[in-house]
């Protein structure tokens, strides 16, 4: 849906003659009236010019001075005239009424969400928007005495949005309310909308149990998990992992086959951390390939207990590292480091080893004051543990819903540490590169991506996780986050080409990765785009406001890189071969950049991904190439895409 869309669900009129005058002898409205909702009337609603979305008045009054001597089409169109008039002027000043009589949803997964949240938490001012806009039938069992059943009648008749509406629903109300309204059984149906069944699954590879750890770390549904304080049974625990695929990779939730035993091991951490205060994840596993933890380290670890394979323990709060634990949320201490356990005793940090960090802070007075405890000095939401502990990931907390808290940085570094080496990586990497790797080039070569080579310390080996960005502010939904790279997503159309998802879904090297990070990293091979444009977040089905795991992750190995580099160049020689010229033929990272360098506003939301161009750059070349066409539903990309040009 990308134009506004205006639905009238009764129309009455009353005539008021001259009271001097004899009253008709028949009513001489009805004639237009039927004239003007057979075609004149549509037509005006058509016309409006809205902002795109559902609109819905529960109300509108007006009066329509008509000249009934005048034939029955011109009345038709005059009434129709000044009812869609008055529709935008209500809408355009918001009008007297009550808040809830005009109500703006700005597409199918904002109005779905809302009556998920609404009816679980018998908030049902907005009952007849809902009706109105065909959300809840007439068939439907009763909301107001049967609310799990009417909401799980809405969700199957929207299967493909019901995982993304319940994530946002559940963001605002939470999980109890959901259960209270559907309990086991309703959690059981909707997973069985949101996901086919998944095949018997042996035992699952190291790569599998490090994505697992990687999507519960990123997950916010995990984070509502812990809060919700509920203690759920296996079928439960079960749908729940269906939503944090849905949520976090959904190109595995699409593809079970391609993931085999994933949903177990994401149940499994899931029942942890609905029955203990502390994030435990599936227990990290040396890949045989390197030696090392797949994905880096566990991602968020709270009493994980990690010995000296620990690489990238990024929260650690009484974790009893060895002596090899060197990614203690960024303190960039070497191989003496006893592992940042909140510090311990260690008042001042004066005696802490050299470390300098102070992963917890532990409640250092002196810490917020000399730059290492990110002015958090146990935060008040985490139980004075230190690290946030309600949530699974580094500076989250349970009250924020998994955002990161507010008064710490994502990942405190030691004061004058910028250039300093940590063991395993390289300190800080050049602007708009992520960490552990050099600068990516503003327009890649003709002959391929960018690739680790020498002097790049990507090719040195896997990097510890290093200092990131801060991510910024999400912006105005309604609006949008502005970037010169909108047409980026055009490159969707000729994903399958591609051959995604299943090509990154197969790759060895990329086992541990969810999707998301493919395709940011292709996204990046591709244009050279820094890390949190816009553009590149919504390639990986993000928005800003949720890329704070993806941004954190640790640098891609050489192998990992190997394989990115790879997709990118086949992806650029299957948009080259759309755009069909020959000067890229042999230039085919040229012709993503003619497709993706045109400005735009992109909004990515879950479900729903929609980026907005000026009319003046429609592209012809990349219309007949069939570019621009909206994608609709994307299920590996767990959203609906569309353009629009305004």
């Amino acid at each position: 849906m990308s134009g506004p869309t205006v639905v009238i669900d009764r129309l009455t009129a009353t005539l008021h003659h001259d009271p001097a005058a004899p009253p008709p002898a028949e009513d001489p409205l009805r004639g237009p009236l039927r004239q003007a909702v057979a075609g004149p009337l549509e037509a005006a609603l058509r016309a409006l010019d809205l902002p795109p979305g559902h609109w819905c008045l529960a109300r509108l009054d007006l009066t329509v001075g008509l000249d009934l001597d005048r034939p029955g089409p011109a009345l038709a169109r005059a009434w129709s005239g000044a009812v869609a008039a008055a529709i935008e002027r209500t809408v355009r000043e918001g009008g007297p009424a009550a808040p809830d009589t005009l109500v703006h949803y700005r597409h199918d997964v904002d109005l779905l969400a809302d009556a998920v949240a609404g009816l679980a938490t018998g908030h049902r001012e907005r009952l007849w928007a809902w009706r109105q806009t065909g959300i809840l039938g007439p068939a439907d069992p009763a909301p107001e005495a049967a609310p799990g059943p009417a909401l799980l009648a809405a969700l199957e008749r929207h299967p493909r949005l019901a995982a993304a509406a319940v994530l946002r629903a559940a963001g605002h109300c939470g999980l109890a309310a959901l259960d209270r309204a559907w309990g086991r059984d309703g959690w059981q149906r909707l997973a069985a909308l949101a996901a086919p069944e998944e095949p018997g699954a042996g035992a699952s590879d190291p790569g599998t149990r490090a994505l697992a750890r990687t999507l519960l770390a990123g997950s916010r549904l995990a984070g509502l998990v812990r809060a919700s304080r509920l203690r759920p049974a296996e079928p439960t625990l079960a749908a729940w992992a269906v939503l944090v695929l849905a949520e976090t990779d959904p190109a595995a939730l699409e593809r079970p086959a391609a993931r085999p035993g994933l949903r177990g091991l994401l149940a499994e951490g899931l029942r942890t951390l609905a029955g203990d205060p502390a994030p435990v994840r599936p227990e990290p596993e040396p890949d045989a390939r390197s030696g090392e933890v797949p994905d880096g380290g566990c991602a968020g670890c709270v009493g994980c207990g990690a010995d000296a394979g620990c690489v990238g323990c990024v929260g650690c709060v009484g974790c009893g590292a060895e002596a090899g634990c060197v990614g203690c949320v960024g303190c960039g201490a070497d191989a003496g480091c006893g592992g940042c356990a909140g510090c311990g005793g260690r008042a001042g940090c004066a005696a802490d080893g050299g470390c300098g960090a102070c992963a917890g802070a532990a409640g250092c007075a002196e810490g917020a004051g000399r730059g290492w405890c990110g002015g958090d000095a146990r935060c008040a939401a985490d139980g004075g543990r230190g690290a946030c502990a309600g949530d699974t990931r580094r500076g989250g907390c349970a009250e924020g819903g998994g955002a990161a808290c507010a008064g710490r940085p994502l990942n405190p570094g030691r004061p004058g540490d910028a250039g300093r080496a940590r063991p395993g990586g390289s300190g800080s990497g050049a602007e708009g590169a992520p960490p552990g790797r050099g600068a990516v080039p503003r327009r890649p070569p003709a002959d391929g991506p960018p690739r680790a080579g020498a002097g790049d310390p990507a090719a040195e080996g896997p990097a510890a996780p290093g200092p990131v960005r801060p991510v910024r502010p999400a912006p105005d939904p309604s609006d949008g986050a502005a970037t010169g790279w909108a047409g980026l997503l055009f490159l969707l159309a000729a994903a399958p080409e591609a051959g995604l998802p299943d090509r990154a879904l197969a790759e060895p090297a990329l086992a541990a990765r969810p999707l998301s990070w493919v395709l940011h990293a292709a996204a990046r091979a591709l244009c050279g785009l820094a890390p949190e444009d816009p553009a590149a977040l919504a390639l990986a089905g993000l928005g800003p406001d949720r890329a704070a795991a993806l941004l954190r992750a640790p640098a891609a190995t050489p192998r990992e890189q190997d394989s990115v580099d790879a997709l990118a160049a086949d992806w650029a020689r299957a948009t080259a071969a759309r755009l069909g010229e020959e000067r890229y033929a042999d230039d085919p990272f040229g012709a993503v950049l003619a497709v993706a360098r045109r400005p735009g506003r992109i909004t990515a939301e879950t479900g729903w991904i929609e980026a907005v161009f000026a009319s003046a750059d429609t592209d012809l070349a990349v219309r007949r190439a069939g570019l621009d066409l909206d994608p609709g539903w994307l299920g590996w990309l767990g959203a609906v895409v569309r353009y629009r040009y305004v």
